[in-house]
């Protein structure tokens, strides 16, 4: 056992000295904030999509440059956002560093679910690509609960907690209306919609099909392709969850494959 999950405390500590060190670190970045880049590209979600493994896939190629680190949240954070284009630039690097060629992104899995983050992102950055997960969304909302039993937060048990509890688990797996946000205000050929369940099986191909996508060189070798943020926690679950969750989500999934002119083997 880590001596960390043993010692709260020292956890605790840890967190503390981390923020101390993003507190300085922007400081010292406030003051070359317009020379910095802003994104060229961004991975809007979904929550537990793998978004987590893309970040890290892409952060690997030599043409794309990340911000300082996953989920800045600008777009979806009240709070980030009130503090205007000057945080958010002080993520990324400085414009002067980036070789040519290369492109710079950050990803945020709340953006697509976050009502307003479209607007905001299309008023600071109208020609900006967009990349979205999309995992069959029975399976997201399970790994979403195990996913808050992981991180401590108070659960009861599963069925009951999905079935009574939309906002969080079930309305987050209703892809086609956060995505309508995104195609009003954004060029249909700037957004890419990827099946997890694709990306999962064949981490390969799908990074070739996002490098064509962005125009970056897509026979570059990604050498980690170790997956990120897996649940380890997650325990056997009852056939009547499937039942429940796949019946709830029958009409929203038929909506999005109208709506995106492809269908999902959900």
């Amino acid at each position: 056992m880590h001596v960390l999950t043993r010692f709260p405390s020292v956890k605790k500590f840890e967190n503390k000295l981390v923020q101390s060190y993003i507190g300085l670190l922007s400081k010292r970045r406030e003051k070359q904030w317009q020379e910095r880049a802003l994104p060229d590209f961004i991975i809007i979600g979904g929550m537990k999509c793998g978004t987590s493994s893309l970040f890290k896939y892409l952060n690997q190629h030599p043409q794309l440059f990340s911000s300082d680190y996953k989920e800045v949240r600008y777009f979806s954070h009240d709070e980030h956002f009130s503090r205007g284009e000057k945080w958010y630039r002080i993520h990324f690097p400085l414009a002067q560093d980036i070789p040519e060629n290369s492109l710079i992104f950050e990803a945020s899995p709340d953006y697509l679910f976050y009502p307003r983050a479209a607007e905001r992102m299309a008023s600071l950055l109208p020609d900006i690509k967009l990349i979205a997960l999309l995992r069959n969304p029975t399976e997201r909302a399970i790994s979403h609960y195990f996913h808050d039993l992981k991180k401590g937060r108070k659960q009861g048990e599963i069925f009951n907690t999905i079935k009574n509890d939309r906002e969080i688990y079930k309305l987050k797996g209703a892809y086609k209306m956060q995505l309508e946000r995104y195609y009003k205000l954004f060029p249909a050929d700037n957004i890419m919609i990827i099946n997890s369940e694709n990306f999962f099986e064949d981490p390969v191909k799908t990074l070739k099909e996002i490098c064509l996508f962005l125009d970056v060189d897509p026979d570059v070798e990604i050498s980690d392709l170790s997956p990120q943020q897996v649940g380890f926690n997650r325990e056997p679950v009852d056939a009547a969850v499937y039942d429940y969750l796949n019946g709830y989500y029958k009409p929203f999934n038929q909506a999005l494959f109208d709506f995106i002119g492809k269908t999902f083997k959900w």
